[in-house]
């Protein structure tokens, strides 16, 4: 192929792959000369790079991964959000988001060779053929798994959503019954809630996941059915949560609160802007509250911690949150068969107008899970990302004039299989002066 028909081809390909990204003839048709000259002879510079790497360079290359690579060295010099996803990497992160899979909705181990169940979904069809928590189950299809492997016997029964699937299932003191499940879509279960000497404990795994706050709901339920009406506190986990859908995160933080922002999200023009409130009608209010944080503890998470926060509704404890404070809209081009745009459009800021980006959330209790051994510990950050975007520090009163909590540590003979952080947010939601602390750090 002549080499100045390539270029032309490349600048085609080029244009036509500029429109998907949102660069418009309409756009370039309405800029100024000069400008769209210097455009045009950029997009010529890396059509000859482009078409000299194909044909000269010391080893075939695949244009599609030229083009994708380059796209995202562009982006990722904006922030470490930002970048091109190719159309199969696109569909599987889609997949990957919803935590979805073909199955019967339990979950389980293996004990004494069977299949343990130790959790069976309420809203999944192995539940709804009568499968409990405690059940054994013994065959898949009449193949006796007894003493497989756990992960074979757990695919044998994955399958197309739809197609029905017989087990073989003991419960505790009946004889073995056989039951046909019809297999559906299951999204994975984000919530975990149990009773923790005497206070309700919930983790919350994840917000990518439509059905959160219906499970946190149910959670909270769950614990108050347990304990009573006179529930004395509840520890919510989000250690290790990197978040996920904004509305899940509303919709959680709207469980502890009646009304009221939540969460505002400013972008670089004004109807960009936007404030998310929670609904009327908290869950369980007046009920004592601590919520653990850590260094993994992002984006939509630290939207939960920071509207309790600055609200006045929970003690945060635990370590710096990792301060992933910025948005990311995803742009699928040509529907999404040429893969998507994922770029940061927006920040995220507490209802005192607090910015999370590059900051974080600050718990009113610090405590680390180590013991002092007197170095520096630096914990890695949204900060710490290559070209991550800068942190807004609101020059108005309120941000940054409350003092940094002293560091606690773990005492050194702290057994290495006990939470530290766990066990002093129990020690302060059973303290008779709880109220009076979270008074104190709302004022600070």
């Amino acid at each position: 192929m002549h080499l100045s028909f390539k270029k032309s081809l490349w600048l085609g390909l080029l244009v036509t792959f500029g429109a998907c990204v949102g660069v418009s003839l309409r756009t370039l048709a309405d800029a100024k000369q000069d400008s769209e000259q210097k455009t045009y002879a950029q997009l010529a510079v890396f059509a000859d790079v482009l078409t000299r790497v194909q044909d000269q360079y010391v080893e075939p290359v695949e244009p599609d991964a030229l083009i994708g690579d380059a796209l995202n060295g562009l982006l990722q010099s904006l922030d470490p959000h930002s970048r091109y996803v190719a159309p199969v990497a696109f569909e599987n992160q889609q997949k990957r988001a919803k935590r979805e899979y073909g199955g019967l909705g339990i979950e389980v181990t293996m004990e004494d060779g069977l299949i343990l169940v130790g959790y069976a979904n309420p809203h999944a069809p192995a539940h709804r053929a009568g499968i409990r928590a405690g059940d054994k189950i013994t065959h898949v299809e009449g193949d006796d798994i007894k003493d497989k492997n756990l992960s074979d016997a757990v695919e044998k029964m994955r399958g197309l959503a739809g197609d029905p699937i017989t087990v073989t299932v003991k419960s505790p003191g009946e004889d073995p019954r056989d039951v046909i499940v019809v297999r559906e879509v299951i999204q994975g279960r984000a919530v975990r809630h149990r009773m923790y000497e005497g206070i309700g404990y919930i983790y919350l795994e994840t917000f990518n996941n439509e059905n959160v706050t219906r499970d946190l709901t149910e959670a909270i339920d769950l614990l108050t059915e347990l304990h009573g009406d006179d529930l004395p506190g509840v520890v919510l986990d989000l250690r290790g949560n990197g978040g996920g859908l904004l509305t899940q995160s509303v919709d959680v933080a709207g469980l502890f609160l009646d009304g009221g922002e939540v969460v505002s999200v400013r972008g670089r023009q004004q109807n960009d802007n936007s404030r998310y409130h929670a609904k009327q009608g908290e869950k369980i209010p007046g009920v004592p509250l601590v919520v653990l944080i850590n260094g993994n503890t992002a984006s939509a998470s630290e939207i939960v911690a920071g509207a309790l926060q600055d609200r006045g509704r929970a003690i945060i404890m635990g370590t710096p949150s990792f301060g992933k404070g910025s948005v990311q809209s995803v742009f699928p081009l040509y529907g999404g068969r040429k893969g998507a745009l994922r770029l940061t459009t927006a920040r995220y800021f507490t209802p005192s107008g607090s910015s999370i980006q590059g900051l974080g959330i600050t718990p009113d209790i610090w405590i680390e899970t180590y013991v002092d051994d007197g170095k520096e510990h630096i914990a890695f950050s949204e900060s710490s990302l290559p070209n991550s975007l800068d942190a807004i520090i609101r020059e108005t009163e309120g941000q940054n004039d409350k003092p940094k909590p002293k560091q606690q540590f773990a005492p050194e003979d702290w057994p290495d299989d006990k939470d530290y952080q766990l066990e002093e947010a129990v020690k302060i939601l059973k303290s008779s002066d709880f109220d009076g602390r979270l008074e104190a750090f709302f004022n600070q």
